[in-house]
């Protein structure tokens, strides 16, 4: 689990209606083939609640993906959701209330060409209260970062 990162990067913050989310690397100046770590620090309004999983069908579960254009590889860990009964639907459901974070790793695709290039992704949710679902929403984003030149070690002599 991700606490504290190295580096001094704010990350960009998505937010649509009563969710919000801080998407945060733990580098923005970076080299091809490099794993970041990433954490992603949510916020739901009081009275909301969005799902985790597992899910029955019909419903959105939360996530947030990167794009494969610059990405080899992600993995990114939810905490453990909260299961709460529904009387009106009859059905118990994973949820997620308040703040939290997941966190997990990205590495880059290898030959990246130096220079300024943007991390984009997606955030899906499906928020709730006890009486209202809205529809499903993706959220797209983007995080600037720069791929630096890759400067050979000196040969030994």
């Amino acid at each position: 689990m991700l606490t504290e990162f190295g580096s001094a990067v704010d990350g960009v913050t998505v937010k649509a209606d009563d969710v919000q989310a801080k998407i945060t690397l733990s580098g923005t100046r970076v080299h091809s083939g490099q794993q970041l770590l990433v954490q992603v620090e949510f916020a739901i309004e009081p009275g909301w609640h969005i799902y985790g999983q597992p899910l029955p069908e019909g419903y959105t579960p939360t996530s947030v993906k990167f794009d494969d254009a610059l990405i080899l590889s992600q993995a990114l860990v939810f905490p453990k959701p909260t299961p709460v009964k529904f009387e009106v639907l009859g059905e118990t459901l994973p949820v997620y209330q308040g703040d939290f974070k997941a966190s997990g790793m990205l590495r880059l695709k290898q030959k990246l060409p130096p220079g300024d290039h943007t991390l984009t992704g997606t955030m899906e949710f499906q928020e709730c209260n006890d009486t209202l679902c809205k529809m499903p929403r993706t959220v797209r984003f983007e995080i600037p970062i720069r791929i630096e030149t890759f400067v050979p070690a000196a040969p030994k002599q």
